[in-house]
């Protein structure tokens, strides 16, 4: 195999570089790997057009947010033999490695609180990708084992602003169930409930608890006290970033599973 330039690349395979967590995870995982001489090298490589573009950049190795689904791409980088870490989400598919949380565990610590906060009747209300479904599927197996009643469960088919997550809400009030807590499975989610609440006058916690999930720890900015499980998404990239310069010095082989504890902060929301 030819040498590797210096400094060598680090492919980045993302569906979108602007949103919040994804950028902090970026910067973080450049931080630790530039003083060792790698450097990400971002393109949308999903597209079936730049795949020998990829081959032409010849990465060191291959950095992913979130699932690698695609087989076309899931190929090109098993043709290369290079390390490969996935971050987020820690599929039994994974190519090479991974640094994730248990998406299902959170669901479930979502669950567990609401039953000790004394909220019998629950909502889940997020978003269609892979790690919001496994939050979703942790929930609400944990409220029934706990024996909650979960009277709505609503998936957004896209959520990107704001607005998605106020027509998220607005499809569970009408439902026209009664339900004392709903967990929403991201920042924007959790927010956007928040917000529709208290323009109907609901009061939260009193009439309506919220318990949310952070990527990124951002989630107090945008509702003041409320109720997050989550991960620090500058923590995930500098542990990514690691992992990758272990994979490629050697000193650690393929298969690597690292996964960061869920974090929970209890507030006012709940």
């Amino acid at each position: 195999m030819p040498a590797l330039p210096s400094p060598a690349p680090v492919a980045v395979i993302a569906a979108r570089l602007d949103a919040g967590p994804t950028a902090r995870a970026l910067q973080a995982c450049g931080e630790r790997l530039a003083p060792a001489g790698y450097f990400l090298a971002a393109a949308p490589w999903q597209d079936a057009g730049t795949l020998p573009l990829l081959e032409a950049l010849r990465p060191a190795a291959a950095l992913v947010i979130g699932p690698l689904e695609d087989a076309a791409l899931r190929a090109a980088l098993t043709a290369m033999e290079i390390p490969v870490v996935e971050t987020w989400s820690a599929s039994p598919q994974t190519l090479d490695s991974a640094v994730a949380i248990d998406n299902a565990e959170a669901g479930r610590l979502a669950a567990r609180h609401l039953a000790d906060k004394r909220h019998p009747r629950v909502a889940c209300v997020s978003a269609d990708n892979p790690w919001e479904r496994a939050r979703r599927e942790g929930f609400i197996h944990g409220a029934a084992a706990l024996g909650l009643e979960l009277v709505a469960d609503i998936v957004q088919p896209e959520v990107q602003h704001m607005n998605d997550g106020r027509m998220a809400f607005l499809r569970l009030l009408a439902t026209n169930t009664i339900f004392d807590a709903v967990f929403c499975t991201s920042d924007l989610l959790a927010a956007a409930a928040v917000s529709e609440a208290h323009n109907r006058d609901l009061h939260v916690p009193q009439d309506l608890a919220v318990l949310g999930f952070t990527d990124d720890g951002s989630a107090v900015q945008w509702v003041q006290g409320l109720t997050t499980l989550g991960v620090d998404a500058a923590d995930l990239g500098r542990r990514a970033g690691q992992l990758l310069l272990d994979r490629l010095d050697g000193e650690r082989g393929p298969g690597q599973r690292d996964m960061l504890e869920v974090v929970f902060e209890a507030r006012l929301s709940t």
